[in-house]
C-alpha cells in the first residue's frame, strides 16, 4: 500500500469515528431532551392531577363548598382550580396546571387540564337498603339478598341465610343457629362484609322539585291542596313513549279527564314529581325516569301500585354459564326510579291479586312497600316480583308464612351499580363519576 493510499485510509476511519461520535453526542443530548421533556410533562400532569384531587377531597369533606384557586403555587409550577355546579346537582371540578420546562426542545412554559365531575351516590345502588331493622326480624337460611345490602340498624341472622352482594352495617351484625331447624350460624357473605359503615338515610325533595322544575314535570294544585296524580305509561313503539295523566284534589272521587302526553316533551329530564299529595302509577315503561310524590307533615305522600309497572323489556335475563344466577339483559334500555316521601303501597284490587311485576327501584322514605289493607287473612295474591332494588325506612309486611298476601322475590338490577335513574334520592356524599385528561 502505497502512501496516498494510506493517507486516504486515515483520512476515512477520521472521518467515520467524527461521524460516529458526533451521532453519538447528538443522540446524548436528545436522550437528555426527551428526559427533560418527559419530566417536565409529568410533573405538569401530576400538578394538574394533585389540584383536581385537593378540590375532590375538600368537597367529599364538605358537599356545599364551591371555591376556587387562582395561581396557587405548587410542586414548582402553580394551579388555578375552578369548581362550579350544574345540572341542579352534580359539581364540575377544572384543574388546569402550569409548569415552565423543556416542551418541544425549548424551554418554556406549557399547561396541563384536569377535568372531573362529580354527584350524589345514589340509594338506587343498593338492592337492599333497611333504615331500621326490625327487633326480631332474622333473616334465615334459604333467604338469599341480591345486590349491595346495608343497614343502619344491628343485622339478625338465623342459620345461613346469603348475601350476593357486599354487605355493610352500622349496628353490626347478631348471628345465631341451631334453633328451629335452620341449622348453625353461619351467613354467607359472598361480596364481602364491613361494619361500621354510617350511610344516613336522607331525601332532599328540594332537589327533585327543582330537576322537575329545570326540564321536567311538576304537579301541584294552584291552591296548595293535596293532589292525586295517575300516571299511566303507554309504549307506543318511540324512544321516550308516552304517559296518560289525569289529576283530582286528594279526597275526591272524580279524575280529571286524561291527558296523553309524549314523554320526551313533558319531562325532557325524566323527572316527574307530585308536591303534595299522592300518586298512582302503571303501565309500560319506555325511557328513563323518576316519578314520586310529597307529604305533608304525617299526610299523604303515597305512590300507589294500581297494577304491573314493567320495561318493555326484563332487565334481567338468566346467565347461561351459570344456571340459577341472572345478568344484565342487553336489550334492556329502560329505567324507572319510584320516590314515595311516607311509602308505596300495592292497590288490593282486580288487577293484582294474582301476582305483580314492579321493574324499578324503590325508594320509601317513611315506611317501607306494603299491600292495601293487607292482615292474615287477606287472600294469597301470588307473588311480588321486584326487579331493581328495595329502599325503605323499615320493612312493612307484604306477607304472611300462612300464604295470605304475596310471596316476595327481589332481584337486584345491576345496571343500579354504575347508573341509577334521573336525579333518584343520593346519600348526603359525593362521588367521581367522570374524569377527564
Amino acid at each position: 500500500m502505497g502512501g496516498k493510499a494510506i493517507l486516504l485510509v486515515v483520512i476515512s476511519f477520521s472521518l467515520m469515528f467524527a461521524i460516529v461520535n458526533f451521532n453519538s453526542q447528538n443522540t446524548t443530548t436528545r436522550a437528555v431532551e426527551n428526559l427533560s421533556e418527559y419530566y417536565s410533562k409529568t410533573n405538569l400532569q401530576n400538578i394538574a392531577t394533585s389540584g383536581a384531587n385537593m378540590a375532590a377531597n375538600i368537597i367529599f369533606k364538605d358537599p356545599t363548598w364551591t371555591g376556587n384557586f387562582n395561581h396557587l403555587p405548587f410542586q414548582g409550577g402553580y394551579l388555578d382550580i375552578n369548581v362550579t355546579k350544574f345540572a341542579v346537582d352534580k359539581i364540575r371540578i377544572s384543574s388546569k396546571g402550569y409548569l415552565t420546562g423543556i416542551y418541544n426542545g425549548e424551554i418554556g412554559e406549557d399547561t396541563s387540564l384536569v377535568k372531573l365531575i362529580l354527584e350524589p351516590s345514589s340509594f338506587s345502588k343498593f338492592g337492599y337498603y333497611s333504615n331500621k331493622w326490625p327487633a326480631g326480624g332474622y333473616l334465615v337460611t334459604g333467604d338469599t339478598i341480591d345486590g349491595p345490602f346495608h343497614t343502619q340498624g344491628q343485622l339478625l341472622t338465623l342459620g345461613s341465610p346469603v348475601f350476593m352482594g357486599k354487605t355493610t352495617t352500622k349496628g353490626g351484625i347478631t348471628s345465631i343457629g341451631n334453633s328451629y331447624g335452620f341449622g348453625a350460624a353461619d351467613p354467607k357473605f359472598l361480596g364481602g362484609y364491613e361494619s361500621p359503615v354510617d350511610v344516613p338515610f336522607t331525601l332532599n325533595t328540594t332537589k327533585i322539585k327543582d330537576a322537575g322544575n329545570y326540564d321536567g314535570k311538576i304537579f301541584q294544585d294552584a291552591g296548595g291542596n293535596a293532589l292525586d296524580v295517575k300516571l299511566v305509561f303507554t309504549d307506543d313503539g318511540s324512544a321516550t313513549g308516552k304517559v296518560q295523566y289525569s289529576t283530582r284534589k286528594t279526597g275526591t272521587s272524580t279524575w280529571s279527564t286524561a291527558v296523553t302526553a309524549k314523554l320526551d316533551t313533558l319531562a325532557p329530564n325524566g323527572v316527574i314529581w307530585n308536591t303534595k299529595g299522592n300518586l298512582y302509577v302503571s303501565g309500560t315503561v319506555n325511557g328513563k325516569y323518576t316519578v314520586g310524590t310529597g307529604k305533608s307533615g304525617s299526610n299523604y305522600g303515597y305512590v300507589y301500585l294500581e297494577d304491573d309497572i314493567v320495561y318493555r323489556k326484563s332487565p334481567l335475563i338468566s346467565d347461561p354459564a351459570h344456571p340459577g344466577y341472572t345478568i344484565s339483559n342487553p336489550a334492556c334500555q329502560d329505567m324507572l326510579g319510584i320516590v314515595a316521601e311516607k311509602q308505596v303501597v300495592v292497590k288490593d284490587n282486580s288487577a293484582n291479586r294474582n301476582n305483580i311485576n314492579i321493574h324499578a327501584s324503590l325508594f320509601n322514605f317513611d315506611g317501607g312497600i306494603t299491600v292495601e289493607g293487607i292482615t292474615s287473612s287477606s287472600p294469597n295474591m301470588g307473588t311480588m316480583k321486584i326487579l331493581g332494588g328495595l329502599i325503605e325506612n323499615e320493612a312493612q309486611t307484604t306477607g304472611y308464612t300462612n300464604g295470605a298476601g304475596y310471596h316476595q322475590v327481589i332481584k337486584f338490577d345491576k345496571r343500579f351499580e354504575t347508573t341509577t335513574p334521573p336525579y333518584f334520592p343520593a346519600t348526603e356524599t359525593y362521588e367521581i363519576v367522570s374524569w377527564f385528561e
